[in-house]
């Protein structure tokens, strides 16, 4: 990104960042491969590890479990659009960094309720959404990841913490 204004207080992280330097551990792919289908894979975002090799950010229907991961930043996306200051997305073929733990800043692109520490983590496999909170009746596109919110509380829009795995 270009820098075209300064702030006194800069941001703290971006979507995708880590937030510790506490343990983390990369998803394992059993074809030796890990890269973005066609569609890329966005960055900062949950994704899932697909049988060929191939990491998805939006699905059709819900994956195991097993296979979810968070897309760590690489600053691996390219700049694509014309024009454009940033991308944040890993274009088709190009190696992702999926995580099965570790602790990452997330952008909360929804919440249900008044999530504060502990609070579930959701991935809504449809539309690529993370939901901070606690579902009453999800869709059934929307799966808990196993993570959970590690900022003391979340806002849509806000960049929070997440864990899993890490004893936090």
């Amino acid at each position: 990104m270009f820098q075209n204004q300064v702030y006194i207080n800069p941001a703290v992280a971006l979507p995708g960042d880590f937030a510790s330097s506490n343990p983390m551990g990369y998803k394992l792919s059993s074809t030796g491969k890990m890269v973005a289908v066609a569609e890329g894979v966005t960055v900062g975002k949950f994704a899932a590890l697909l049988a060929d090799g191939t990491v998805d950010s939006i699905l059709a229907a819900a994956p195991q479990a097993s296979r979810i991961g968070f897309v760590h930043r690489e600053n691996n996306a390219q700049i694509t659009t014309f024009l454009a200051e940033s991308g944040n997305t890993i274009q088709v073929g190009q190696p992702v960094s999926l995580f099965g733990q570790g602790d990452f800043y997330v952008r909360a692109d929804a919440i249900t309720g008044s999530p504060v520490r502990g609070a579930a983590v959701y991935w809504d496999v449809l539309t690529g959404n993370t939901i901070i909170g606690a579902p009453g009746s999800p869709p059934a596109t929307t799966i808990d990841t196993g993570w959970i919110l590690l900022s003391e509380t979340a806002t849509v829009g806000a960049t929070v913490i997440i864990s899993k795995g890490t004893g936090a």
